[in-house]
């Protein structure tokens, strides 16, 4: 089974419009490519306007990407509480995170996507996240680690967290037998790492470097604990805008970056996750179709996967 892995497009037609159609051309590549499934994590939208959200969708919806058998995603920080794109909004921002209805908006984004959230499982009665998406050979389990707001928890709205009652029900989702024997891919927004690399979320530089402060996940090791006692095989995310391959207690993990503007790369490209015959190879791939390889961050790395019994 081949998969895509895009992350951070950032849709933003007031700022970014340049980026709209390299999206597009990413688009079409991937659908036209032969792969099988494409995943998206979070921050579709940069500042979650429902303009952004609707444009996507109709991307999709072109390639024959609108289904969940196609196509699936999990929510960002940006998709809820937007960003910053001028100075003066340095201001405004923090009473706009205030004001946001974070289940609503985490309602709203699985209804502008509801197709790619059907035949799906969650056992949570709250929401749709975690859920799992059984594709044969594969499981993709899909979590909303978005934060909510707090001046001092989360001042700018960018930190991760994975509350208990989502652990728990992701722990529900691992003990389901039909997933005994599948590769394992979890689908989260926020990395699990010390980021290095200023966001470029916005583009104004101060609150880029703000924002770097505070782009944490927390419950991470608890997070760690449970992939590892699962057998889970690969985690794909985005949040810090470069592309990355790294490993954590013998777990895989792969960040797509900001796929039309991240940091070390040259051009526009998505992750290609490539599992059969029990092994899984990943490459980096950029939009005129060749394969980067990466040696520092161990890019186009084969390994295979410890399949459970």
């Amino acid at each position: 089974m081949k998969i895509a892995h895009l992350s951070d497009l950032h849709i933003c037609f007031n700022y970014k419009r340049n980026n709209l159609s390299q999206i597009k051309r990413l688009i079409k590549q991937i659908a036209s490519s032969g792969v099988d499934h494409l995943v998206v994590t979070g921050d579709i939208s940069d500042n979650s306007r429902e303009e952004d959200f609707i444009w996507f969708r109709k991307i999709l919806k072109e390639n024959d990407l609108l289904s969940s058998s196609r196509t699936s995603i999990v929510i960002g920080n940006h998709d809820i509480f937007g960003g910053v794109q001028t100075a003066s909004d340095i201001i405004d921002f923090p009473s706009r995170c205030v004001g946001v209805d974070f289940k609503d908006k985490v309602r709203k984004f699985v209804n502008y996507y509801e197709e790619l959230f059907e035949n799906t499982f969650s056992p949570s009665n709250k929401s749709v996240f975690p859920y799992v998406k059984d594709l044969g050979e594969v499981a993709i389990i899909g979590i909303n680690s978005v934060d909510k707001y707090s001046k001092l928890r989360n001042p700018f709205a960018s930190n991760g967290y994975v509350s208990k009652e989502q652990i728990s029900e992701i722990q529900k989702i691992f003990d389901l037998q039909k997933l005994a024997d599948k590769i394992k891919l979890v689908l989260i927004h926020h990395h699990f790492y010390k980021n290095n690399i200023s966001s470029k979320s916005s583009e104004h530089a101060i609150w880029s470097r703000l924002e770097d402060f505070t782009m944490k996940l927390r419950r991470k090791k608890r997070l760690m604990k449970l992939f590892v006692k699962n057998n889970v095989e690969l985690v794909l995310h985005g949040h810090s805008h470069e592309v990355k391959k790294y490993s954590r207690q013998g777990i895989k993990f792969i960040n797509a970056g900001a796929s039309v503007d991240g940091e070390n790369q040259s051009t526009p490209g998505y992750f290609l996750i490539d599992s059969s015959a029990n092994e899984i190879k990943t490459g980096f791939k950029n939009l005129d179709d060749r394969i980067q390889v990466h040696t520092k961050s161990g890019l186009n790395e084969a390994y295979s996967p410890q399949l459970s019994n």
